[in-house]
């Protein structure tokens, strides 16, 4: 898009218009498409490798610069002077005042489609790095993984991330005495205790981009995941406790 852009050669009027029109259109797609990439990455297990919040914020400049060059490409279809009849007033020289109002737009138009340009280089920038960084920071990130002991967890914390696991979940404040609340995808209210030393082991993490008012999302982290994994093959399955009737008068009898 970036060469697209820098190779436009417009000639105000209906063409600069068409040519714009296409430009803006795609460009706000690439933005969709960014932003797009920026969630999955923020709701995701990569949200615990190290050095991931550097590439969040880079990928959140990668999606700024391209609503700005998509900005700029408005700019300079505001400028394009597009021909239609004007107020009725005294007559005057349609083709000289054509030729002024392109005299003035030319400049003005020329400026922004290179601020345009300039904004989808350093978005083009961005991806270039981003890419093969957030790609490298995973493998290594799987590799240290694989050397490193899971978390090791209770049982009523087993039950907690398994719960979130399945959906996320949701902390929120009740009163304005700021007491709190959890609850799962299914709303069924989480241990507060147990969720808070989750999250403070970095098991668990909290979206704090929303007030909990609002109600601030929950969602297990990388590090759950392998507590979760490593405790369920650890733990052996719960096993029926074998219960023996208390002995009556009859039974103690024979016994006797």
């Amino acid at each position: 898009m970036h060469s697209e852009v820098r190779s436009l050669a417009l000639i105000p009027g209906t063409d600069a218009r068409q040519q714009l029109t296409s430009k803006i259109v795609a460009t706000n797609e690439l933005v969709h498409r960014a932003m797009e990439c920026l969630a999955a990455l923020d709701g995701s297990q990569y949200t615990a490798v190290p050095g991931s919040r550097p590439a969040l914020e880079a990928l959140a400049s990668v999606v700024y610069s391209a609503t700005v060059a998509s900005s700029d490409l408005a700019a300079v279809l505001l400028e394009n002077p597009l021909e239609g009849a004007p107020f009725p007033g005294p007559p005057a020289d349609e083709a000289a005042v054509r030729k002024a109002r392109h005299a003035e737009a030319v400049p003005a138009m020329a400026e922004h489609l290179a601020d345009a340009a300039h904004q989808l280089d350093l978005a083009h920038t961005g991806c270039y790095y981003l890419a093969p960084g957030i790609t490298r920071d995973l493998k290594q990130h799987a590799e240290q993984n694989q050397t490193t002991p899971a978390p090791k967890i209770t049982d009523s914390q087993y039950a907690v991330l398994a719960r979130l696991s399945a959906g996320g979940g949701t902390l929120y404040v009740i009163s304005r005495h700021g007491v709190l609340k959890a609850i799962d995808k299914d709303r069924a209210t989480v241990n507060v205790a147990t969720l808070n030393a989750l999250i403070k082991r970095g098991l668990v993490a909290v979206d704090t981009t929303t007030s909990l008012h609002q109600g601030q999302r929950l969602y297990v982290t990388a590090e759950g995941h392998r507590a979760l994994a490593q405790h369920k093959l650890t733990t052996p399955p719960a096993r029926a406790a074998a219960v023996t009737p208390p002995a009556t008068k009859q039974t103690a009898g024979r016994t006797r």
